[in-house]
């Protein structure tokens, strides 16, 4: 079983609509500006997951700012997942500084029609980055009540930043002090910190740290662009592979290149399996979205 934590499909009008959705949106604005970078739809991503041999697929959008276009994606989102309820999970993106409740609202109704987190969010783009995180108390009550009615994690899923390396569209200064923090904040709630978390479980070193990460899981996502392939094995080493999720965030890479980075590690073929499987297990695709309550 192999599962991909974090792909992004949009609907087709970002193909068609792209300058305008340029326009709009400054998350859109800063990952797309380049006419080369892909958008894709679910039916690309199905026919990548079978050259792959990928079991499943979590499906997200991106850290929204402009509320229209999030919801055109988040029903996208909803509707693909829908259709393929056995491969295809979905989340659904907000911003939450959104005006009056409107945050709290979408992901509220996006939970409640199938989608399985709130994710990917861009602290940059979205506007807040910086301390204190307290505009997210509302999102972030929406999925602790979610756990608590469906006995179900609900996953937030936040784009991390490397304080060091290249820079790239998109990279931002979500860096580990500052995505720390964001866990410290919300400990009832259940993080994905994507790409290594820019780095962050090097800090579980640190005895204060490692107690205020108890509720982060870090992904892979985007892993041949940032790392040599010792990554994995170093990370597995400091927090184990239950907390490592792979991710390709295709269609930025394809699933076949993340999955050959991962193979070429250092990490025996049973640890590599917990990697890949764990976010099947966690987030339980045993109960499909055709089976939701």
């Amino acid at each position: 079983m192999i599962i991909d934590a974090l792909t992004h499909i949009l609907p087709p009008y970002f193909n068609e609509h792209r300058d305008e959705a340029l326009a709009r949106d400054r998350t859109f604005a800063e990952l797309f500006a380049n006419p080369k970078a892909r958008i894709v739809q679910a039916e690309h991503l199905l026919i990548e997951m079978e050259r792959s041999e990928v079991d499943r697929s979590v499906i997200a959008g991106f850290g929204w700012t402009d509320l229209d276009l999030a919801k055109r994606s988040n029903d996208y989102l909803l509707e693909c997942a829908s259709k393929h309820p056995d491969v295809l999970i979905p989340l659904c993106s907000v911003n939450p500084l959104w005006p009056n409740d409107a945050a709290p609202r979408e992901a509220e109704r996006c939970l409640n029609f199938g989608a399985r987190g709130i994710g990917e969010l861009h602290a940059d783009t979205q506007g807040w980055v910086d301390l204190p995180y307290n505009c997210l108390d509302d999102i972030m009550s929406v999925a602790r009540q979610y756990v608590e009615n469906r006995n179900k994690i609900a996953f937030v899923v936040v784009h991390s930043s490397e304080p060091l390396g290249h820079t790239y569209p998109g990279k931002g200064t979500m860096t580990p002090d500052r995505l720390l923090q964001l866990a410290a904040r919300f400990p009832e709630n259940s993080f994905i910190f994507s790409h290594f978390g820019g780095g962050l479980p090097i800090y579980e070193h640190m005895p204060e740290v490692k107690p205020a990460l108890a509720n982060v899981a870090f992904d892979t996502a985007a892993a041949p662009f940032l790392y040599n392939s010792d990554i994995y094995a170093t990370i597995e080493s400091l927090v184990g592979g239950t907390r490592i999720f792979f991710a390709s965030d295709f269609p930025l890479i394809t699933q076949r290149r993340a999955l050959e980075h991962l193979r070429n590690s250092e990490l025996t073929l049973y640890r590599q399996k917990m990697i890949l499987e764990v976010a099947g297990q966690l987030y339980d695709f045993s109960r499909s979205a055709k089976n939701q309550t």
